[in-house]
Formats: C-alpha cells, sequence, structure tokens
C-alpha cells in the first residue's frame, strides 16, 4: 500500500486560494482600465472595477506602484509569443513583413501598458527595470529575425542597423504616428515597411566602423 504525501491529502489553503483570486481580479482590473484610457488608474478605481476592497489590495500588494509593476510583468508573460522568431531563414520581405506584424499586435494589446510603464519608472525603480527587459526584448528580437543582415556588418554597423530598426518599429514611434498624426494600424503598417526595406536593402548596409 502506497503512502500519500501531505500535499496529496491536504486541501488548498481557502486563504491562499481566495487571495490569488483577488489578486487575479484586481490585475485583470488595471487591464481594463489601462485600455480604457485611464492611466495610471487610481486605486479606488481597480478596487470597483475587481470588486476587492482598497485594504484587500494593499494587504496583496506593496502599494500602487508594485501592483502596476506585477501588471506589466503578466501582461510580458501573456505577450512574449509575440516576440518569438521562427522565420529567420524566410526572405527579407517576409521577414519584415512579420516583423512589423508582431510589433504592431504587440502595441494594439499592450501599448497602454507600456506607456504606464514609461510615465512611471521615474517614480518607482522595478518599472525602471521592467522597462528594460521590454526594449532589450525588443532589441533581441530584430537581432534573431535579421540575423543575415547583422552578419554581414562591422560589429558598430550591426549596433547601429539594430538600433535603427529598433527605433522605426518601437512603441514610442507607434504612439506618435496613431495619437499625433492619426495613423491607422494599417497606415502605420505600410509606412513601417517601407522604411525597413529601404534600410535593409543589401545596398544600403555598410560595413563602416564610425
Amino acid at each position: 500500500m502506497s503512502e500519500t504525501t501531505p500535499s496529496e491529502t491536504t486541501p488548498p489553503d481557502g486563504r491562499s486560494l481566495r487571495r490569488e483570486r483577488n489578486r487575479a481580479a484586481v490585475i485583470d482590473a488595471v487591464f481594463t482600465l489601462v485600455d480604457e484610457g485611464k492611466i495610471p488608474p487610481q486605486v479606488e478605481e481597480v478596487a470597483e472595477r475587481s470588486g476587492v476592497s482598497v485594504s484587500s489590495i494593499f494587504r496583496n500588494f506593496d502599494g500602487l506602484a508594485d501592483l502596476q509593476r506585477q501588471a506589466i510583468d503578466h501582461a510580458h508573460k501573456q505577450w512574449s509569443a509575440s516576440l518569438e522568431v521562427d522565420d529567420d531563414a524566410d526572405p527579407l520581405d517576409a521577414r519584415i513583413r512579420s516583423h512589423v506584424r508582431s510589433r504592431i499586435e504587440l502595441y494594439e494589446r499592450s501599448g497602454g501598458l507600456m506607456r504606464l510603464a514609461r510615465a512611471r519608472a521615474v517614480d518607482f525603480e522595478p518599472l525602471t527595470e521592467a522597462l528594460a527587459n521590454q526594449r532589450a526584448n525588443l532589441a533581441d528580437q530584430t537581432r534573431a529575425r535579421f540575423a543575415t543582415e547583422v552578419a554581414n556588418l562591422s560589429p558598430a554597423a550591426a549596433a547601429d542597423l539594430v538600433a535603427i530598426v529598433d527605433t522605426i518599429t518601437s512603441p514610442e514611434a507607434f504612439e506618435v504616428m496613431s495619437a499625433s498624426h492619426a495613423r491607422s494600424s494599417r497606415q502605420i503598417s505600410r509606412a513601417w515597411i517601407t522604411t525597413l526595406s529601404a534600410v535593409l536593402k543589401p545596398a544600403n548596409l555598410t560595413t563602416e566602423s564610425d
């Protein structure tokens, strides 16, 4: 007769389950409020939307900034698939379209939280770290997708190319084009594809190091 371990016979603690449900409800509320343009959302708004009291929110999170950081971390885990690269061997034109499509899809889903991270990063160090990780992941995606082009350049020129591509397709560029210039996602996609095609043409790439 086999023995059972305590974890197999002891039901989950009710308080722990309730705490996790409350945390999930609060994070979902932050997502919803940010999508509605409430950046940053106030704790009273989060409490009302989630059905979790303000006092419970502060018991489950180390203040509003910590809640915002955890929401951004959660978003990154959810949308990390948007940063995966599985087409690095495709023709350049196909990779450019794939790169633009993945960036715009990411910004359409998470642009509000990205703006929140940028707005609060100065005040809260963990958000600064989260923002730095996000930028590093975007740059890694660029390097992986355009590895063929990068490999043919000097280190300095390769770094310049990654920086240029990343800047053209950055969340800030998307926000400026959509908010300040009233460009639709379709129009932004067309402009980015045209620009990247010009930048990444072999004839326009230089191996100079300065």
